[in-house]
């Protein structure tokens, strides 16, 4: 062990060195994660540094618990959906973990723990990273906080996705998915269908928003996942069918509800439970929401539209989902095959 008159202290646990540096009567303790003690010296000066500036407290890798970053998260400047989604995922799953633990004693084998512990009740890897990018984030806000609440953020380590959904659905599909829905679904998925508008931008959409003479919808920046606004086609039938009838619903029983897709004059925030029991009904449990967005893209796909036109429509910037999700599927490979059996035999020479 080493110490030294107000300049910390380097010691050994095990193999690793850790340093300790008091700021305002309190240790801050930190492994410099390396069996060299000039590494374990660096990060004292560093630690050092930071007290010079104030930046250094004590109560940021000694005593705050994880489960201060998760409610500092929620209470940042998140959007409202994801603040609802994330409230959701942090309760049932990250806070009971990890809300306990302090901020400094985070480490790796706790993560790997976490995603073992969550491939045990069924979820898949790419649950499992998102969660953890939840806990990331909360770490990456503590620390720009002033003064902040952790010094450095922890690696985390995030699995590979090789799991790439291929979901479409049919036009037949549709139909009977559509009449298994309940009633305050059924403009949604048909506009999500269509259209391929993100779920977070159907749910944010107000009446405001809606030109039925111009037979337009416009998602308002700061509403879009690219912060940029766009305008989507609102497409004669089931959809302008189901648009207006959602509009003459909500002037009869609830004329001061603003939200265009509402459950009771109430804006709709989670329908998961509604959709799986109308997909089951409907012969198709492994569907997700989702899948309705590249199948907007593939039909607009084979009904001619231009590429930089879907791109405006479903709010893409660049061509990665086509290319991502392979929208190419049997029907295609089919038309494919009967093109090149029409073409010409070549004449042997």
């Amino acid at each position: 062990m080493t110490k030294g008159n107000g300049a910390g202290t380097i010691y050994k646990r095990g193999n690793i060195w850790w340093v300790q540096v008091y700021v305002d009567g309190k240790p801050i303790i930190q492994s410099s994660k390396s069996t060299k003690r000039s590494d374990a010296s660096n990060l004292r000066n560093r630690l050092l540094a930071k007290k010079e500036r104030g930046a250094a407290s004590q109560g940021a890798s000694n005593t705050v618990l994880i489960g201060e970053l998760l409610d500092d998260i929620l209470k940042s400047d998140i959007k409202p959906t994801t603040r609802y989604i994330w409230e959701k995922v942090i309760a049932k799953s990250i806070r009971p973990f990890f809300g306990k633990l302090k901020a400094q004693r985070l480490s790796t084998d706790n993560m790997e723990r976490y995603r073992e512990a969550r491939k045990g009740e069924g979820v898949s890897d790419a649950t499992a990273n998102r969660e953890l990018s939840i806990l990331r984030t909360a770490f990456h806000n503590a620390r720009k906080r002033t003064p902040p609440k952790v010094i450095s953020v922890p690696y985390f380590p995030m699995v590979q996705e090789t799991t790439i959904r291929k979901g479409f659905l049919t036009d037949q599909q549709y139909a009977v998915l559509r009449d298994s829905l309940p009633s305050e679904l059924k403009a949604l998925f048909i506009t999500a269908y269509l259209t391929g508008i993100r779920k977070g931008e159907l749910l944010a959409i107000q009446w405001p928003q809606i030109d039925f003479d111009a037979k337009l919808i416009t998602l308002e920046r700061g509403e879009t996942k690219n912060q940029e606004a766009r305008s989507v086609p609102i497409v004669a039938g089931d959809m302008l069918d189901s648009l207006l009838a959602a509009r003459k619903e909500q002037q009869d029983q609830w004329p001061r509800s603003p939200w265009l897709f509402s459950r009771a004059g109430e804006a709709i925030k989670d329908f998961r439970s509604a959709w799986d029991r109308a997909c089951k009904t409907a012969g198709l449990p492994e569907l997700n929401f989702h899948d309705l967005r590249r199948t907007a893209v593939r039909n607009m796909r084979r009904a001619g539209i231009p590429q930089v036109v879907r791109m405006k429509i479903s709010g893409h910037k660049t061509d990665s989902m086509e290319r991502r999700y392979n929208i190419v599927d049997a029907e295609d490979l089919a038309s494919a095959r009967e093109l090149l059996e029409r073409r010409p035999t070549v004449v042997e020479l």
